[in-house]
């Protein structure tokens, strides 16, 4: 019995021995490309790196977006169909030049210390870190025009550069005092006879800015929804816009449908989980609408050091983290920012343009329309929004 054992036992293992000898012995081999290169934020699928393999490789659709050296990874099927691993590295290059938004013109009174690159963007897809200088020199103590140049150039040494004027003029001896306008308002009761339909959801959004409400006035008039600020993140610090508890109580009590915006100045994931997290724990009220992202510091985006694909990851990642929160959620933007800094998602987009129609060519949810709206129950003025039902 024991010899039999043994014998069973020996004939197990020989088995097992056989199944992993015809199970790995199988040895790849590799004739890759000359070219191990792509360029940053291009698609390319890395079983075209193959040139000549005795494994059969499955397509792999990748996206790179910062340059260097990159260690990838690729599945294949040996000859006995086992599914099996190889890596290899790329070299990810930035070919793009960095672009730049400024005003064709600037001016200055004569004598004024002026800082030429304040509020100039100079941006790239993939460096975050772009210099930008003033190319051609002028003096601030001589009137006249100076016709300059911006320069950006990223860390791969791709560079752009723009023209502007800078005029330089005598500063007045006096200024007259001139008897302020009153704004050009935009009454809501305008704004349902022009666009309220089937289509459409009309609404405002407020902020501490709008002072005293009283949403059941606000509902009277004709109004379906509130976006209320909900807070900020500025310096590093998180806040609670100061009337958001008290608006989002009135708001619910008059039966307007919520959503909320966050102004951010983010410039890390963290950061922004910090500010997900934050607004979980302060909403405490059914939320029909989405919750949108708010980014605006423009003015200082050079600081930043971030590229055009981090920046709109921040904004990804917080509409992810608003939704894996059970909310829907939506980016907020200006015209000129949706068409120079922003890359399309799945989310959608709440385009801010004061004009009689929208020229922003991408595709967007909700239009909001002016800053000067006028409505019973708010003193001052109010942005007007559209919701566009799909």
């Amino acid at each position: 019995m024991k010899k039999l054992l043994i014998i069973l036992t020996s004939i197990f293992f020989i088995s097992v021995s056989v199944v992993f000898y015809f199970k790995f012995r199988f040895k790849l081999e590799v004739t890759l490309s000359d070219d191990l290169y792509v360029k940053s934020g291009e698609e390319v699928n890395l079983k075209n790196y193959i040139i000549e393999s005795n494994g059969i490789f499955k397509d792999s659709l990748v996206t790179f977006y910062e340059a260097g050296e990159k260690e990838v990874t690729l599945l294949y099927l040996d000859k006995y169909n086992n599914e099996r691993e190889y890596s290899f590295k790329i070299n990810v290059i930035d070919k793009d030049m960095p672009f730049i938004l400024s005003s064709g013109s600037v001016t200055t009174y004569v004598g004024e210390e002026i800082d030429l690159l304040k509020g100039v963007i100079c941006a790239d897809y993939t460096s975050g870190n772009v210099t930008c200088i003033v190319e051609e020199e002028y003096d601030i103590n001589e009137i006249g025009k100076y016709y300059l140049t911006y320069k950006a150039t990223d860390e791969s040494g791709n560079s752009a550069t723009k023209n502007f004027t800078l005029n330089v003029i005598e500063k007045p001896k006096y200024t007259p005092y001139v008897e302020p306008s009153e704004p050009n308002y935009v009454y809501f009761n305008d704004v349902l006879e022009t666009y309220k339909n089937d289509n459409t959801k009309i609404g405002i959004d407020v902020s501490r800015f709008q002072g005293d409400i009283d949403f059941t006035k606000i509902k009277e008039a004709g109004a379906e929804f509130v976006i209320i600020r909900l807070g900020w993140y500025i310096d590093e610090e998180l806040g609670l816009d100061y009337n958001y508890e008290k608006y989002i109580e009135d708001a619910t009590n008059a039966g307007l449908d919520i959503g909320l915006y966050f102004y951010s100045e983010a410039r890390t994931k963290d950061e922004i989980d910090a500010i997900v997290k934050f607004i979980k724990d302060n909403v405490k009220h059914e939320i029909k609408m989405p919750i949108a992202y708010d980014w605006e510091d423009f003015k200082n985006y050079n600081s930043y050091k971030l590229s055009i694909y981090e920046f709109n990851n921040l904004a990804y990642r917080f509409m992810d983290g608003i939704k894996n929160i059970g909310y829907k959620s939506m980016l907020y933007g200006s015209k000129s920012y949706l068409t120079n800094m922003w890359i399309p998602s799945s989310y959608p987009v709440w385009v801010a343009q004061y004009y009689k129609e929208v020229t922003y060519t991408g595709d967007y949810d909700m239009w909001q329309l002016t800053e000067d709206g006028k409505i019973d129950g708010i003193a001052g003025t109010v942005d007007i929004d559209i919701f566009y039902i799909k």
